[in-house]
């Protein structure tokens, strides 16, 4: 059974490391910013809520993401077999891991996450719908990271930089999806990101509430995980 002061003990670990890379945080905060003058713009005060959406959603699961780099640096370095000679288990280690890129992560996340939920006067509902999908994104972005092949730690990072940003970049996350051609749209489903970053804007009327939507998000966000979720543990199965 998994511990969680044994967790917790490798995630402040690793979190104190993110955090000190403050300049990263920093950079992110400037990106947003420069996001949110561009579209405002461009189309006005309407389009701020999508890039704070999409800043928030960026900022989780990009982060989260790269927790499989360290992963394998840890390995490499030496730390990763420290830990499984004391009681943490491999699990416990990497969950650890993990958990230890989001703490720092929050740290812009909670401000995109608070300006969002002011801007759209959401209630105490709204605000435990968004942490689980916070915690989803998280999940997924660890997830996704550690199906990134790679020989390395050091050829994973740049590939999974790229795929970060075509989960983030490439659909509607930042801005609304009727920017996009009509034809190309359902495209942006095949993107998790897209569809949890549909449900937060229906959630907080950023967009029209449509119940078909949402429906459509959920149904596609549980095969996606699912998928995601057994291709990760066959991955681990198999190294193990």
């Amino acid at each position: 059974m998994i511990n969680p002061h044994r967790v917790l003990g490798v995630a402040l670990l690793v979190s104190s490391r993110g955090l000190r890379s403050w300049s990263v945080y920093v950079s992110s905060l400037l990106s947003t910013f420069w996001f949110l003058v561009v579209f405002y713009i461009l189309g006005g005060v309407k389009l701020v809520p999508h890039v704070l959406v999409g800043a928030l959603v960026s900022s989780v699961f990009s982060g989260c993401a790269h927790s499989a780099v360290y992963d394998a640096y840890y390995g490499l370095i030496g730390l990763r077999d420290a830990f499984l000679a004391s009681p943490v288990t491999s699990f416990e280690f990497r969950v650890g891991v993990a958990l230890g890129h989001l703490f720092p992560s929050l740290s812009t996340a909670v401000v995109y996450a608070a300006t969002l939920l002011l801007l759209t006067g959401a209630g105490p509902l709204d605000v435990l719908v968004l942490v689980l999908l916070v915690m989803l994104l998280w999940a997924l972005g660890v997830s996704i990271g550690y199906l990134v092949p790679s020989k390395d730690f050091m050829s994973a990072g740049p590939k999974i930089s790229l795929v970060t940003r075509i989960l983030t970049l490439l659909p509607p996350i930042y801005y609304p999806s009727y920017v996009l051609p009509e034809l190309v749209r359902p495209l942006a489903y095949l993107a998790p990101t897209y569809n949890i970053s549909e449900i937060i804007k229906m959630m907080l009327n950023v967009e029209a509430f449509n119940i078909d939507r949402v429906v459509l998000c959920l149904i596609l966000l549980v095969a996606q995980c699912t998928a995601i979720f057994v291709a990760v543990r066959k991955k681990t199965y198999t190294a193990e």
